[in-house]
């Protein structure tokens, strides 16, 4: 959840560093970034006249700052891809005039809004389908194949149902369009339905997972306890699992039944230039050098974070490799400020079909009240 920015953060961001004040470019970003950053602008400053500083600070800040701060604050910063259009719209972030050549499919197209680029992709996640490796040798083919008693996923959280909307024939937005939306086509009726004989089935964790509020919990607990042998959640639970004395392995979702693949939903972190910044040739330059696989493979070793640039190598059969691989096929959040929309009626619609309402109904209903809410924009 974005955080409101309070009048003494707002002011330290402004004044923490005299580089904002001067001809020089601030790159704002989280604290643990802050030594990748550094060690490139040093390198960087080398060979250009404007310098490159590197300030800490928390990117829902900065982002809920910049209609009020504007150029004040930073004039690199980082951004999640779904917040892209919204963000363009305002003219809060400029285009980058730097070419995107090198990264996954998935990564560029999250990096690019009405045709043009916006951000240096990062780092990018998505979820998985984890299991543990003394039930289970591998993942499945698919999904559809496995018992319900032996597998759970938060399916009343659109984010994690997503894919399962895809791997059945729906789609969010139409090349991203939003007025041609998918999401009560036959496809994602199918899915709802799927999701209905999964809650249907009369296993206990299905049963109780019915409540959106306890849904988590419960996977986690069943997962870590070894009365599943497999889940769909995201690498940052892993730690967690591994406490509980899991060995866990990971793998891309697998296809539902195998007529569409499980395109899970994928967010991309990149890097931005404040649309009101007036060292945006600095900016862009700076991008330009961050933009080369060499320092594409040093964000990975220093940041341990996933990125899309197809040079990194990653380990066959390890955690980073799953993810790569599920965040290549993935379907990128769209970044059009309607998305926003799709969020509420889709949490409604899941809790209704988790607890056996007509997924056609229920369906219809919640794309009405998408069409409607952005039409109110």
């Amino acid at each position: 959840m974005i955080k409101k920015l309070s009048l003494a953060v707002s002011t330290a961001l402004l004044f923490a560093n005299p580089a904002m004040a001067a001809d020089n470019i601030v790159v704002g970003v989280e604290k643990q970034y802050v030594t990748y950053f550094t060690e490139l602008a040093e390198q960087f400053n080398k060979n250009h006249d404007v310098k490159v500083e590197v300030t800490a600070t928390s990117m829902f800040d900065l982002m809920s700052a910049l209609p009020t701060q504007k150029g004040n604050i930073a004039d690199l910063f980082m951004i999640p891809n779904d917040r892209i259009g919204e963000l363009a719209d305002q003219y809060l972030i400029a285009p980058t005039n730097v070419t995107i050549n090198g990264y996954t499919a998935a990564a560029t197209e999250a990096s690019k809004y009405n045709d043009e680029t916006y951000m240096v992709p990062m780092s990018t996640d998505t979820t998985l389908f984890l299991y543990n490796k003394k039930m289970m040798n591998a993942a499945p083919k698919t999904l559809k194949e496995l018992p319900p008693s032996d597998w759970a996923a938060k399916f009343t959280d659109f984010y994690f149902t997503g894919g399962l909307f895809m791997t059945n024939g729906g789609y969010i937005f139409k090349d991203n369009n939003p007025e041609n939306i998918g999401l009560s086509n036959a496809g994602s009726i199918k899915a709802a339905k799927a999701a209905q004989s999964l809650y249907d089935s009369g296993v206990s964790h299905w049963t109780l997972m019915q409540d959106d509020t306890v849904a988590f919990d419960i996977m986690m607990k069943y997962f870590t306890e070894g009365k599943v042998k497999a889940i769909i959640n995201g690498p940052w639970t892993i730690a967690d699992i591994e406490k509980a004395g899991i060995d866990v392995g990971a793998a891309p979702i697998p296809s539902w039944d195998g007529s569409h693949p499980y395109k899970a939903l994928t967010g991309t972190k990149g890097m931005a230039i404040n649309g009101y910044s007036d060292q945006k040739e600095t900016a862009q330059a700076f991008l330009a050098y961050l933009a080369t696989p060499e320092h594409a493979q040093k964000w990975y070793s220093m940041t341990r974070e996933v990125s899309p640039s197809l040079s990194v190598n990653y380990a066959e059969g390890s955690l980073h490799k799953a993810i790569f691989d599920a965040t290549n096929i993935g379907q990128p959040m769209p970044n059009i400020p309607e998305f926003m929309k799709v969020w509420g009626p889709m949490k409604t619609a899941l809790a209704q079909i988790a607890q056996g309402q007509d997924a056609q109904a229920v369906l219809d209903a919640a794309v009405d009240t998408i069409q409607f809410d952005i039409e109110d924009m």
